[in-house]
């Protein structure tokens, strides 16, 4: 099938091999907040979502977040999804934020504080309506572009792996439900052909003009570097694409050796602190020694964002020394403590 009848094809068959795999499946239908900015993306995922829901099992509920940036130009996103919601009969939550105070408040970057705030509205989102999975609109493009940014930034084989197509919502409150899982039902499609099904479907998306600045290096990786590196190799694309999926399948050994080895460190573990044996993680390789120290942190704080390399070979400096005693803030809600025979990890 050609032309624009093939993208809405390719795009319902993804769908439907997605959602096969991630929902149980069942009489009832699963509730579903789909999060909407207005843009091509996001409006392929709800349109697509809309129309296949009795299909797939679903009930979307269509979630767009004001993040308070872009003055009337937002105002009017937010009406063009509310209108979308309405047309299309679904449900729809919108809400605002104010970035600026939060990324001052919090010393976040305005690319970072969007990002908690915008999944903290999901994540508000989906407990009060009862959901536990939420879709984004995220591309195969998104991915290309996650992964030279992380190397960009010396990350190492665990955000090079990119964004996985189901993953916890890190920002997930400790309520003792089960984690919130978010859903990149696109992650295998091209921008090009959201926007094809765009066109087939006859909808309008809105256009963010935030996303043509070249002062963003998310920006600049699309606009500038991308198109030099297809000089180099045109098929750059898919190269970037299979190491995120070789990184994927490596990290899967990574994470089980890492597992295995913290039970067998641990004293002591519970939500606010971890003990482990100081002797035995020294006898450990340098490898399983940082992803321990970094799993560990995890599982206290919720979220590694914010662990740098440098914190954690500080930690490792210390661990492996003489020093009988000591504390080490590895990040700022995350303390350790040092002993001659154990370490522990406390949240602050």
């Amino acid at each position: 099938m050609d032309g624009e009848g093939g993208c809405v094809h390719t795009i319902h068959t993804e769908l439907r091999r997605f959602f096969a795999g991630h929902l149980s499946g069942g009489s009832q239908n699963t509730v579903l907040v789909v999060a909407v900015s207005g843009g091509t993306d996001s409006l392929c995922l709800a349109d697509a979502l809309i129309t296949l829901k009795d299909e797939l099992g679903v009930e979307p509920i269509i979630a767009h977040l004001n993040h308070g940036l872009r003055g009337q130009a937002a105002i009017d996103d937010a009406e063009f999804v509310r209108s979308f919601a309405e047309q299309h009969q679904a449900r729809c939550i919108i809400c605002a934020a104010d970035v600026r105070s939060l990324a001052t408040d919090q010393h976040l970057s305005i690319e970072a504080a969007a990002r908690t705030a915008r999944y903290r509205f999901l994540e508000d989102t989906c407990i009060a309506a009862g959901a536990s999975f939420v879709a984004v609109a995220h591309n195969s493009d998104d991915q290309v572009e996650t992964v030279l940014l992380r190397l960009i930034r010396g990350s190492g084989i665990s955000g090079l792996q990119g964004m996985r197509s189901a993953s916890p919502l890190q920002t997930a409150k400790a309520s003792g439900r089960a984690p919130i899982m978010l859903l990149r039902p696109l992650l295998g499609i091209s921008r090009a052909t959201t926007a094809c099904y765009c066109v087939a479907r006859q909808l309008k998306p809105r256009h963010d003009e935030t996303n043509d600045e070249l002062h963003h290096t998310r920006n600049r990786i699309r606009h500038e570097l991308l198109p030099l590196l297809r000089q180099y190799n045109a098929g750059i694309s898919t190269v970037l694409r299979r190491l995120a999926e070789t990184a994927a399948t490596d990290m899967e050994v990574v994470e089980y050796a890492t597992h295995k080895t913290i039970s067998a460190l641990l004293v002591k573990g519970s939500l606010e602190e971890l003990i482990l044996d100081r002797t035995v993680w020294r006898e450990l390789p340098v490898g399983l020694q940082r992803t321990v120290l970094r799993e560990c942190v995890r599982r206290i704080a919720g979220d590694v964002t914010n662990l740098k390399y440098a914190g954690i070979e500080e930690a490792r400096d210390v661990l492996n020394s003489a020093a009988a005693s000591g504390q080490i803030a590895i990040l700022a809600t995350v303390r350790i403590h040092v002993n001659p025979s154990r370490f522990w990890f406390e949240k602050v």
